[in-house]
Formats: C-alpha cells, structure tokens, sequence
C-alpha cells in the first residue's frame, strides 16, 4: 500500500514543512481511512514511514484503529522522496512481510503509483493505493514491475 500522509496545517508562520503538523481535516480523514482498510482487511506487516510530523500523526492514526502490530520504521529518506528512494526503501523489505505500508509524500507516492500501475494516479492527502503482485519476494516484484492495482481509496469516497 502506498498512503499520502493526511492534510496537513499551513497556519503557523515560520514552521518548517518537515514539522507541519496535521490539520483538522486531517484529524478526521486519517482516522477515517484506518478505519475503512482496517474494515478491509489490509493491514500490514511493516509500515515505511516518513520522518515528518504530518506522516508521523497519520502513522499514529492507523496504529490506534488497527488491530494488528505492525513492525515500524520510520526513514527520514521517504521525506519528499522520489520515486526510485520509495522503491529503494521497499526494496530492503524482509521476504517474510506479505504487507506493506508506505506512508509518505507527494508528489513521489503519486509517480510511484503511476509507474506501478501503468496509468496516472493522483493520490490526494491520506488516500491509499493497494497493490499485489505474484512475486515471492520484494526484490522480483520491484525489478519485474509485476503489480496489479487492486483498488485506490480518497477520504472524500468514503465520506459522501
């Protein structure tokens, strides 16, 4: 899964954007998305996760609606990182973790998606893109770009 951190407050001047926390927006969609891939079953084995305050607060978020313990590891790398920096970080995954969680930024998360898919995909802020693939381990479905989308889920979908 790749996850767009929530929305994120704009209103405090001379903050850095590494400390931005989230907004009120923010504080209903994460929880509300949690909520919703927990409800799916898609809770994951390890969650990647980016250093900044907005990630860390989505993080905390899917931490306190899941049920599953989920190994964590927060890369200050994923901060606004590129595409081929996601990929680099997933590829490092244990072979034992079926399910994955990447919560980062855009627009890295978006390209990824795009690249993985093979059609544009705009992640908004706190929206998920869950992929599989047939691979037996991370390297041969990173390297073989075997993926399937199997679904991409907006805080606004599930809202109306």
């Amino acid at each position: 899964m790749l996850m767009r951190h929530a929305k994120s407050d704009w209103s405090t001047p001379g903050l850095s954007d590494h400390d931005r926390p989230l907004n009120a927006r923010g504080c209903r969609a994460a929880p509300m998305m949690a909520e919703f891939l927990s409800e799916q079953a898609s809770q994951a084995d390890v969650i990647l996760v980016s250093s900044a305050v907005r990630a860390q607060q989505t993080l905390e978020w899917l931490r306190e609606k899941w049920s599953k313990e989920a190994v964590v590891w927060t890369v200050p790398s994923l901060y606004l990182a590129s595409p081929d920096e996601i990929t680099r970080q997933i590829h490092s995954l244990h072979d034992s973790w079926h399910r994955a969680v990447v919560i980062g930024h855009n627009p890295g998360l978006s390209v990824l998606a795009s690249q993985l898919s093979g059609s544009p995909i705009e992640l908004p802020t706190a929206a998920v893109a869950l992929f599989s693939s047939s691979a037996t381990n991370w390297c041969g479905a990173l390297t073989a770009h075997r993926w399937d989308l199997e679904a991409v889920w907006k805080p606004r979908d599930l809202e109306a």
